[in-house]
């Protein structure tokens, strides 16, 4: 294949070679990113005024910006003014995949306050909506070094057992610290596996941007963790001779105390003869044929 390309010297913007042959973004989801990055500062188009401009069509443009928020190259945000209390929507646009919280967060940062980070965002303001609820996000601490780690070894191993959910090693390192939140909030390797996983369509076009949005919707909670060394809860003791009272019962006396079952004296039933003597008081009508060795 032969190329002429004459490289231009003014009005031009440059695309990472990444996003022109991505594999799951469609000629129109690569067109209108690239058209959003073209934009100059201030401009008031959005992404809806631009695909009023492009003939693909409504359905088409939709399905684009889908793509778009599933691969991590448009993320959405709304806010509402604490003085006024009008909603307004912040579209950030980007030359790369944002997959890290701490990145995302980072880019909708205003410009004093943004920490360097790769690509070109840029916020839209798109109107508002009185109806809107707000929401909070809970801030947690980042995960440490190991269990970012363990975390994308199990975003990795969840390729092995469901195809459709298959990360590349890069992919799943990307992703290793938004399922880290999970680790670090006390939920199981299981439970991770089993939310990102479960329920899923037919076909997955974005793996990595279905997971990663997964991953944020479904964080749980942080969890009160049990510490280790504090001593353990007593068991409800009888109030006649102190023994641990039977499964289920929280105050009172034992049988034996209550006269229901003889209590064992110096030569009263031990061992197999004590099990065979509650037995029969929980089920008097059960003939127990099991027979079981005197100790």
């Amino acid at each position: 294949m032969l190329r002429h390309a004459i490289p231009p010297t003014r009005f031009f913007s440059q695309t990472p070679n990444d996003l022109i042959r991505h594999p799951r973004l469609n000629g129109t989801a690569v067109r209108l990113l690239q058209w959003a990055l073209s934009l100059p500062d201030g401009s008031r188009e959005t992404l809806q005024t631009i695909g009023e401009k492009m003939p693909e069509g409504r359905i088409a443009l939709r399905r684009a910006r889908q793509q778009l928020e599933a691969e991590g190259y448009v993320h959405t945000r709304r806010n509402q003014c604490p003085h006024t209390g009008r909603w307004t929507t912040r579209v950030l646009v980007s030359n790369v995949a944002l997959l890290a919280p701490e990145e995302i967060e980072a880019a909708f940062a205003p410009p004093g306050d943004r920490m360097p980070t790769v690509g070109a965002p840029a916020e839209r303001a798109v109107g508002a909506s009185p109806r809107e609820k707000n929401t909070e996000e809970v801030n947690t601490p980042h995960p440490d070094a190991p269990l970012v780690a363990r975390a994308a070894a199990v975003l990795h191993r969840v390729g092995r057992t469901e195809a459709r959910l298959a990360l590349g090693i890069a992919e799943a390192a990307k992703l290793a610290p938004l399922a880290a939140r999970w680790l670090a909030n006390g939920a199981s390797e299981l439970e991770l596996r089993t939310a990102v996983s479960a329920g899923l369509p037919s076909a997955v076009h974005s793996p990595a941007g279905f997971i990663a949005r997964r991953l944020r919707d479904k964080l749980p909670a942080p969890r009160t963790r049990l510490d280790p060394a504090a001593p353990a809860e007593p068991l409800p003791e009888c109030a006649g001779c102190g023994d641990p009272l039977p499964r289920g019962q929280a105050t009172g006396v034992c049988a034996p105390c209550t006269g229901a079952v003889p209590a064992p004296g110096p030569g009263g039933p031990r061992g197999a003869d004590r099990v065979r003597a509650a037995l029969a008081l929980a089920a008097p009508a059960v003939r127990v044929r099991t027979a079981l060795p005197r100790l």
